[in-house]
């Protein structure tokens, strides 16, 4: 995976990045000599020390004024940089859609901006409701900025991105455009794939992270909403009616989670229309 991550970066037209750099955080496989013979800086931890500090070492080697992200498991597309580039003006941050792939040849889910044009988030509140636009490893940062807000925070399991972004954009505005620059590959083995952990820590930092102000409490209700729905949903697919019901009986008791099911309903019927538009490409 991390061959096929380092190649997508080098595939960049008209030119590929100014540096790349790749941390072996202690891993037990030839991830950094596979790395380094590609052409990547690598820099290696002599203990295992987890995914953020592993960011966070790269953030701190980085010498150009803005940092691309990218996951081993994911993909850039050759226009990433192409795309994000020109869109970065006073920005902190810039962003593209990314297309969520798993093990199936038609397993697709886009994830972006719903309309055609390009989304600026002014304020950490704009990440709250009805998802977070800003995937990891189709982000272009400026340098400056996420040093200043102080790196990944290596004490989360679950979040770390979001919890990122949040405190990113108390230093200045972002940019997300609708074009699709990152391939998202899902397998068993991420952490994201426990669901109900991840939701319980996003909801944590989006209290924690956010302004506090009654828009940003009314967002956090409306967020409220999708996540007892997808809680449901699961208890349903487990067999579990009873479970599923009681999981809904939140919703039903507050006007602005049964608001913000509904909005996220319309929200995910959009994504599901730019998916199937995207199908016959992808």
């Amino acid at each position: 995976m991390t061959a096929r991550s380092i190649r997508s970066a080098l595939a960049q037209r008209p030119r590929p990045p100014a540096e790349i750099i790749v941390v072996d955080d202690c891993s037990t496989d030839d991830t950094g000599s596979v790395a380094a013979d590609l052409g990547a800086r690598v820099i290696w931890h002599e203990r295992n020390q987890g995914e953020g500090a592993a960011r966070n070492t790269a953030i701190a080697h980085a010498t150009q004024p803005w940092i691309g992200l990218l996951d081993s498991d994911d993909e850039w597309l050759p226009s990433l940089l192409e795309t994000l580039w020109p869109l970065r003006g006073d920005h902190v941050a810039v962003a593209g859609a990314a297309l969520y792939r798993g093990p199936g040849p038609g397993d697709l889910r886009y994830d972006g901006p719903a309309g055609p044009r390009p989304r600026v988030l002014r304020s950490p509140d704009d990440l709250i409701y009805p998802a977070n636009p800003l995937p990891n490893s189709g982000v272009i940062v400026r340098t400056d900025a996420v040093r200043a807000a102080g790196g990944y925070d290596t004490t989360l399991r679950f979040g770390a991105d979001l919890d990122l972004w949040l405190r990113l954009l108390r230093e200045g505005s972002a940019i997300v455009s609708p074009e699709v620059v990152v391939d998202y590959h899902v397998h068993p083995e991420q952490v994201t794939q426990d669901k109900a952990a991840m939701s319980a820590a996003q909801l944590g930092i989006l209290r924690a992270r956010t302004s506090g102000s009654r828009r940003a409490r009314l967002a956090i209700e409306a967020w409220l909403g999708g996540s007892y729905w997808d809680h449901a949903r699961r208890r349903q697919a487990a067999g579990d009616q009873a479970g599923a019901v009681r999981a809904l009986a939140p919703v039903l008791a507050h006007p602005a989670r049964l608001a913000g099911l509904a909005g996220l309903l319309l929200h995910r019927r959009r994504m599901r229309a730019r998916t199937a538009d995207l199908a016959p490409r992808a």
